[in-house]
């Protein structure tokens, strides 16, 4: 009989045998593919690492010697933020390519691109690039729905949800958006000239799910109306409640079974997130159908009307009894849940991000609130009392358009976008034909694309803007506007592949227009009348700080994001008043 230590030098001969397979396979994938490839010996996809690489990041940044750490960062969960080009142009450019690369690892197979051309050839063919088997993990787990489905699934959610985000959304959204920033207005300034607050960017979350709450369920909430807060009788809690606690936990503990939250010991740490957790994962699908089958029965009685709201229409469009879908053509109840789902996280959360990042960009970048204020104040009516028509408005706002592109462009919501093939694929461009292997992950890296000096600098300037070297990682959103001779502005179309905030080709977001129009509607009532200011903090020595210590101090809240859901700074959300905690901005009004 085999000793125990030699069973144990086996298994670890035999393990270290796979990983060096494992290693020299992808190395002569990586040298067939005819990209540029980096050789790092470590397992990418290994899940403690996913959990670990990321807080680890700092820590290994300062200790790891350089020529380590550029490398094993590549591994780590959101580099791409943090590390802008540097990869392309320290490991992809001496070998002649530096728009691309593929990683050799012991793991799997992946390529890493900012070239436009691939990104567009990818997102043009979306059997042969399908969504990650990953997004349904964490996305799926309420049902299938646009964003995790493949094939012809894929297709047929998709067009039905297509038909849903129509006309009478966006003037919902517009209106609801409108309306909830009248709240926050409200509760902030009321009748005074000025006030300073640390929960600004919770009460744009608060806008947000509000806005969603109308606009996606058809249940208007007032912004002081608390009736919201009160779960449904046997019920522990909200609908509101229930989705604000999934998407906290969406990128880790939403992929435990329910039977583990269930039984979590109270005496572990985490209990109470764990808890909460459990019972929002047992109780949104409830919610979600509940309001689906409310929705039935007042379309019944009301003998077939529907409303200007997402779960509606989609009951609308899902019929096969309205004469535009056959039985199989429409959604399963199922499909129904896991796209409210999908709608309600991912708007949830791109939008408050996105809304965080302006709001703080503006503040650090004062010149820019005053270019936006002189198109406000040339749409917006004199009369404050009057209702604001989203049909003739919202078209009018090139400038705001442009500044939600601008932001979007350097604080893009998914740092990446990740597909998967399951039979190998060729990719041709101007650079070559390129040959992707089977079962590789290909990353389309959305902040490389997004800082691309060769389309993004000095993108057009007007006369007084001076030409700078560093341009394409400077906020301007003037470079989205494009103003010939006796033409009205238009903004700017970036050369295809080159700007994917929402994705692009046949699964491009459906719900773009709806983020376009609520970011919109929120800035025209904001800045109507107001204006924002970062409030001066006490340094050590007791004194004010000074105008650039407070542009230092904005940049580094900014530089410090991580990416979950989606990207979003660090220590913003969740903040008590006057707990020196969050960030605190001033709203004052507009002389």
């Amino acid at each position: 009989m085999p000793s125990f230590l030699t069973i144990i030098v086996t298994l670890l001969f035999v393990y270290c045998s796979s990983l060096v397979y494992r290693l020299l396979v992808n190395l002569f994938d990586a040298r067939k593919s005819g990209l540029p490839y980096v050789i790092i010996p470590w397992d990418q996809n290994n899940l403690f690492w996913l959990v670990v690489g990321v807080p680890l990041r700092p820590w290994l940044k300062r200790n790891l010697p350089k020529w380590a750490y550029d490398r094993l960062s590549l591994t780590i969960y959101g580099f791409e933020f943090h590390e802008g080009l540097r990869p392309f142009e320290q490991h992809a450019a001496p070998q002649g390519n530096d728009k691309s690369y593929a990683i050799v690892t012991v793991g799997a197979f992946e390529v890493t691109t900012r070239d436009p051309e691939i990104v567009a050839e990818v997102l043009r063919r979306p059997r042969d690039f399908m969504q990650v088997d990953l997004s349904g993990l964490f996305m799926g787990k309420f049902g299938p729905n646009v964003l995790t489905s493949n094939g012809d699934s894929w297709a047929r959610q998709r067009k039905v949800v297509a038909g849903v985000i129509n006309e009478r959304i966006s003037r919902t959204v517009f209106s609801e958006s409108i309306h909830q920033t009248g709240g926050l207005l409200d509760e902030v300034v009321g009748d005074g000239n000025a006030a300073e607050t640390d929960r600004i960017f919770d009460m744009m979350r608060k806008i947000t799910i509000n806005v969603l709450s109308g606009a996606g369920m058809g249940t208007s909430v007032e912004w002081n109306d608390h009736g919201n807060e009160k779960p449904r009788p046997g019920s522990k809690m909200t609908y509101i409640e229930a989705i604000k606690h999934i998407i906290r936990a969406i990128v880790g503990p939403i992929i435990l079974p329910q039977w583990f939250l269930a039984n979590y010991p109270s005496c572990l740490p985490g209990y109470k997130t764990l808890n909460s957790l459990g019972y929002a994962m047992l109780e949104f699908p409830i919610h979600t159908r509940n309001m689906l089958n409310e929705e039935r029965q007042r379309i019944a009685s009301t003998h077939g009307e529907t409303r200007s709201n997402i779960l509606s229409q989609l009951l609308h469009a899902s019929d096969p009894g309205d004469g535009r879908l056959k039985d199989s053509k429409a959604l399963s109840e199922d499909e129904m849940v896991g796209n409210l789902w999908i709608f309600t996280a991912a708007g949830f959360d791109t939008t408050t991000n996105t809304l965080a990042y302006a709001l703080l960009l503006l503040s650090r970048y004062p010149k820019w609130q005053e270019w936006v204020f002189e198109e406000i104040d040339s749409i917006m009516p004199m009369n404050s009392s009057a209702g604001l028509d989203y049909a003739s408005i919202f078209p009018q706002a090139t400038r705001v358009q442009a500044l939600l592109l601008e932001v979007l462009r350097l604080f893009t919501p998914t740092i990446h976008i990740p597909k998967q093939n399951k039979a190998p694929q060729k990719i041709q461009t101007s650079r070559g034909l390129f040959y992707i292997p089977r079962n590789s992950t290909i990353y389309l890296n959305t902040v490389g694309l997004h800082i691309d000096p060769a389309v993004w600098r000095n993108l057009n300037l007007a006369e007084n803007e001076e030409k700078s070297e560093t341009d394409e990682l400077e906020f301007r959103p003037t470079r989205w506007l494009v103003n010939p001779p006796a033409e009205s502005l238009q903004i700017f179309k970036p050369p295809k592949g080159a700007y994917v905030p929402w994705s692009a080709g046949p699964r491009v977001c459906p719900g773009q227009k709806m983020a376009q129009v609520e970011f919109t509607a929120i800035f025209l009532k904001l800045f109507h009348k107001h204006r924002i200011h970062a409030v001066p903090l006490k340094t050590a020595t007791g004194e004010l700080e000074t105008r650039t210590e407070v542009e230092s101090r904005l940049d580094a809240r900014m530089r410090d994001s991580i990416s979950l859901l989606t990207l979003q700074m660090n220590d913003i959300y969740d903040v008590e008043e006057g707990k020196d905690k969050g960030l605190k901005l001033r709203l004052s009004k507009r002389q």
